[in-house]
């Protein structure tokens, strides 16, 4: 989401195109509202706060030379800014339980999500989805490979053994995030080892976090590299041949209304809402592997993409809602991210040297095995890397949110999914054989 520079005299200054004086009146309303406990923890209200915060964050973090450009911006700001306020109290504890409440329990994260992976998938050309997905998954597991090798150098380097570093390290990074990753792979941990769980886990879950702020970090860095070197970037399209049509076609515009634009938020919920059902009742299991309901969703809008099922309309207006929720929603949803889903104190106290090492070592291995395999499947260097390499060593879901903003590279919802959701559960795995040889 790009920023609006500040003009003019403190009337006249506005964040994202809300006028100053706008942002302190809701500032106000929240704070009064709080401390007189007339503003009720409730949707309206966790909504009001998540605006105040993240246009806030979001505003600052887009200004700062350097920062804006090269650490993550107001993408990166915003979560831990977000996390910061919690942890000192600012944000008191019944107003984050209402976020909370809203992320987790109502759904929001998961309908910002279905709405970017059912515009990205729906927007790429037919003629090149089997070959974009063919090349990406072999992507996927070449960077796997390298950030396992580059963790273990890392290891050497701050004398930690490399069973070690395999074990606590690599696979939690790797594994597809907190839920459907460090919890389950914690559960067989525990049953290989016949210890409590929640010894492996604790640790897991503090390097999990660091390897996901390098991400983001790392992310908000290739973003600057492709503007450096365009040759390495396609601006958010992956396959350099899928970016050269795209230019080609971009003088025919779709008008979308308002009636449209509902139609693409049915069209995104409708899959999103297939997809869990297939996950979670018809077929969560293929064998012993369990399927996340993502991949499900993303598999079907694959299909129906190849047989041209959806109208143009309708996929024009999935991609209005899109933009619409990139443009002004995004670091509101990002502040909820932040409250949600980071703990401040909890990442602090795992900034050791071992961890930072190793943790950045993983984050660079998977980059550089992504960014030259990308040469074999001709794909951009810069949107292979984030989308292959940076999706598969954060924190799932809402890593993959984080990285991708601070990359402006959110199109690559539908691609990072797949490296989040299936290279997790290869992770996972491979984790119960590991566990077996290296932890006993």
């Amino acid at each position: 989401m790009e920023a609006k520079h500040f003009k003019g005299n403190s009337l006249t200054l506005n964040l994202f195109g809300l006028p100053l004086w706008a942002w302190l009146a809701g500032l106000a309303i929240h704070a009064f509202g709080t401390m007189t406990n007339s503003f009720h923890v409730n949707f309206v209200g966790s909504i009001l706060l998540l605006f105040v915060v993240g246009f806030f964050f979001g505003k600052v973090g887009d200004s700062l030379p350097i920062w804006k450009d090269y650490l993550g911006g107001g993408s990166l700001l915003t979560s831990l800014g977000a996390s910061f306020l919690v942890s000192q109290g600012i944000i008191t504890e019944s107003a984050a339980t209402g976020v909370r409440t809203l992320f987790d329990t109502s759904g929001m994260l998961a309908f910002f999500i279905a709405v970017i992976v059912t515009s990205s998938i729906l927007s790429i050309n037919k003629k090149f989805l089997a070959k974009a997905i063919g090349g990406f998954i072999p992507l996927v597991l070449v960077g796997t490979l390298c950030a396992f090798i580059l963790a273990i150098i890392g290891g050497l380097i701050v004398g930690v053994p490399y069973k070690e570093v395999i074990i606590n390290y690599a696979l939690p990074i790797m594994g597809g995030g907190n839920g459907a990753g460090a919890i389950p792979m914690s559960q067989i941990w525990g049953q290989v080892t016949h210890k409590d769980p929640k010894i492996w886990y604790s640790s897991a879950i503090a390097i999990l976090t660091i390897g996901n702020v390098f991400a983001i970090l790392i992310g908000a860095l290739l973003n600057g590299v492709g503007k450096k070197m365009p040759k390495w970037t396609g601006n958010g399209e992956l396959m350099k041949v899928q970016a050269t049509q795209k230019t080609a076609r971009v003088k025919k515009v779709n008008i979308v209304s308002i009636e449209d634009a509902a139609i693409g938020i049915f069209t995104a919920l409708a899959f999103y809402g297939l997809g869990n059902l297939i996950g979670t009742e018809i077929l969560p299991k293929i064998g012993p592997f369990s399927i996340h309901p993502y991949a499900y969703m993303i598999i079907l809008l694959i299909i129906v993409n190849w047989l041209d099922i959806i109208p143009e309309g309708a996929k024009a207006a999935v991609k209005k809602v899109n933009d619409f929720i990139l443009g002004k929603l995004l670091y509101v949803f990002l502040a909820g991210v932040g409250i949600t889903y980071t703990d401040f104190n909890e990442l602090v106290q795992a900034l050791t040297l071992q961890t930072i090492v190793i943790s950045l070592f993983t984050v660079i291995g998977s980059v550089i095995g992504c960014w030259f395999f990308a040469k074999v499947v001709n794909f951009y260097e810069v949107e292979a890397a984030i989308a292959g390499g940076l999706c598969h060593v954060n924190r799932g879901g809402t890593g993959t949110l984080e990285v991708l903003s601070a990359s402006n590279r959110l199109n690559l919802m539908s691609y990072a999914q797949l490296a989040t959701r299936l290279g997790g559960a290869f992770i996972l795995m491979c984790a119960s054989f590991i566990f077996e040889m290296l932890a006993r």
